[in-house]
């Protein structure tokens, strides 16, 4: 198919099916890179849309917060139906967790092993990673000024 002549005859001059097949053989990291991003990009956005309706707002009737709790778990139905929909029509992987596992390998062996080559951009993006998680944590243990507020009035 690939060369015009077939699927077969293309199997047997290149080796490969399908042009995913040839993206995927030379082109794991990244080809795993645009799917996994694709659909961790659909799953922020739905799981920030049940969130939202889950907050309540001001002046909010009853009736209006059911529907919007409601529509919340709706959301959230949908977020699992497409990744039980997804983990049975991936092409290289038995599921989704098998893919990210695979990634992270990928991910280790091509940006944080010094072992295959020596990458000099390595020395900035190693030591920004872990100054980042360690925000992170810091920004997660610290208190939210609000409950600083109560716990000093209280």
């Amino acid at each position: 198919m690939l060369l015009g002549h077939g699927e077969c005859v293309a199997k047997k001059a290149v080796g490969y099916t399908s042009p995913l097949g040839l993206l995927h053989h030379h082109h794991e990291f990244e080809y795993l890179t645009i799917q996994i991003t694709f659909l961790q990009g659909l799953y922020n956005w739905l799981v920030a849309v049940a969130m939202e309706l889950l907050i309540p707002r001001e002046e909010e009737k009853k009736s209006a917060r059911r529907m919007n709790q409601a529509l919340a778990s709706c959301t959230m139905s949908v977020v699992f139906w497409i990744t039980a929909f997804y983990n049975n029509h991936l092409n290289f992987y038995s599921d989704y967790a098998s893919m990210l596992k695979r990634y992270v390998v990928l991910l280790f062996k091509y940006y944080f092993s010094p072992i295959k080559t020596f990458r000099p951009m390595s020395l900035l993006y190693i030591p920004s990673f872990l100054m980042t998680g360690a925000l992170i944590w810091r920004a997660f243990q610290t208190p939210s000024d609000e409950s600083a507020e109560v716990e000093e009035e209280g």
